[in-house]
């Protein structure tokens, strides 16, 4: 109700915040069966600013405009627009043939979109472009796109890609974190990062955030036999350098799931579900 209650808002920084917190909604309700549900009622908050806002800039516009635009057109798609999508599809062919046809400001979501959307073809057109790419600041963008993809098979060639030399050693774990902030590739990358923890601790074991970025993922989790394996497995690989992020990982997952026992069922009823 109090999210609805925005409906007519024109500040970024507000918008901002209420795409973070029904993000985290999302995340909990990922595998519920009130998940379709939750969607419509997410694209029905970001589909008429996103209608308001368009994809061009307007004579005089602010950094703020630019910011607003690129918040809820990337929440109506992400919430599964197919109006936003088919935009995003036909300008990331446009910037294809000629990039400059994309402002900056609006590529990033362009391209995660477009990638969200995608099939094979998209996916190979997005490593190459980002092989091309000069700019470090655009790789990141074409590397953050191909964590959007919704087929199982892509995301496992993105996290393999991440750990190969096709993606610089400090961009590896955006990119793992990437797929994983992916409701599709959230289990994936759990079992790749279990699969692969001899190289990341290799990598990363010795300190720093890296690490702690890495093993934070598990704390989106939403069940207990998840909880039971994450602390399972850390039990066997201690990680001293990401320790309190570990056991934060864990609070949070008991934490998810009693937020989930609680309000389950009123969400339920509340979203027509």
């Amino acid at each position: 109700s109090l999210a609805r209650a925005y409906e007519d808002e024109d500040d970024a920084s507000v918008w901002g915040d209420l795409a973070s917190n029904l993000r985290d909604v999302e995340v909990l309700l990922a595998n519920e069966p009130l998940y379709g549900a939750f969607q419509g009622f997410c694209r029905g908050i970001f589909q008429p600013a996103a209608k308001r806002c368009g994809w061009e800039a307007r004579p005089g516009e602010g950094h703020l405009d630019a910011l607003l635009r690129s918040t809820v057109l990337s929440q109506a798609g992400n919430y599964g627009n197919a109006d936003v999508l088919g935009q995003a599809r036909e300008r990331f062919q446009r910037y294809l043939e000629d990039p400059d046809s994309v402002r900056p400001d609006i590529r990033g979501v362009v391209f995660s979109l477009a990638g969200q959307a995608g099939d094979r073809a998209t996916y190979d057109r997005l490593w190459e472009t980002e092989a091309k790419a000069t700019l470090q600041e655009e790789k990141i963008r074409l590397l953050m796109a191909l964590t959007r993809f919704s087929q199982p098979e892509l995301l496992r060639e993105t996290l393999e890609r991440a750990l190969s030399p096709d993606v610089r050693s400090q961009d590896t774990i955006s990119v793992v974190a990437g797929v994983a902030s992916n409701l599709r590739g959230r289990e994936l990358t759990w079992e790749f990062v279990k699969a692969n923890w001899p190289e990341f601790d290799r990598r990363y074991g010795g300190g720093g955030f890296g690490l702690m970025r890495l093993v934070s993922i598990c704390g989106n989790f939403t069940d207990e036999g998840k909880r039971a394996d994450v602390e399972s497995f850390f039990q066997e690989h201690p990680a001293p350098a990401a320790e309190r992020t570990i056991r934060q990982s864990l609070e949070r997952v008991r934490l998810n799931i009693k937020w989930l026992e609680r309000n389950r069922t009123e969400l339920s009823t509340w979203l027509g579900g």
